[in-house]
């Protein structure tokens, strides 16, 4: 058996969301989960047309909140304002 060596491009973690983001269709709703995938919203588009569905059953999230925008009565399901 023949073992080559191949070498492999290493994602950061914003690399791996920004390739999600952009695999899911356009008009999409989508379920993105707890940790790592919340991470994904921050790089959809508007152009993009994908509506958002939380684990509380909220529909329309997106991005994090930028600190001058955060609600701290509003919380994701990783418990972050």
């Amino acid at each position: 058996m023949n073992i080559t060596t191949q070498t492999v491009e290493k994602l950061t973690r914003q690399d791996l969301a920004a390739k999600v983001a952009a695999d899911i269709a356009p008009g999409s709703y989508v379920n993105l989960g707890i940790g790592q995938p919340t991470m994904v919203a921050d790089y959809l588009t508007p152009e993009q047309d994908v509506t958002i569905h939380t684990e509380n059953g909220m529909l329309g999230t997106g991005r994090a909140a930028a600190v001058d925008e955060i609600d701290e009565d509003l919380i994701n399901a990783g418990k972050i304002p």
